[in-house]
């Protein structure tokens, strides 16, 4: 039996989940405003400092590489892995791997991490 779309996006809108968002500039704010839109909470926290404990509030994780540097990759690996401690579901986004050394390597050091759901199948 499966459930209807009008049927999800009401559980969803009263269950109002918290969705911690590490994800690019370009798209930051849009990000925020879809997840407002269906109902669910976002958060976008990418502080090497924070993203562990954030990361344990929240209902899921979305990764995105859009915007990368040293701060932000660590910052992502760390929030992953903590997720998969706490059986958060992580979503990546593997925006440009295989365009660069740098983003594919970056998309490489994400295998480790268990994935409800990647947006490409790079690289």
């Amino acid at each position: 039996m499966s459930i209807s779309a009008g049927t999800t996006l009401r559980l969803l809108r009263e269950r109002k989940p918290l969705v911690h968002q590490i994800t690019n500039y370009v798209v930051m704010n849009e990000t925020a405003n879809a997840t407002l839109a269906l109902g669910a909470l976002p958060v976008m926290a990418h502080a090497r400092e924070e993203v562990e404990e954030m990361v344990t509030l929240a209902d899921a994780l979305v990764l995105n590489i859009g915007t990368l540097s040293p701060h932000w990759v660590e910052a992502m690996l760390m929030a992953g892995k903590a997720a998969n401690l706490h059986g958060v579901p992580v979503v990546f986004d593997p925006v440009g791997a295989g365009a660069t050394r740098y983003r594919t390597d970056t998309a490489r050091r994400s295998r480790g991490l268990r994935l409800a759901s990647s947006t490409s199948s790079r690289p």
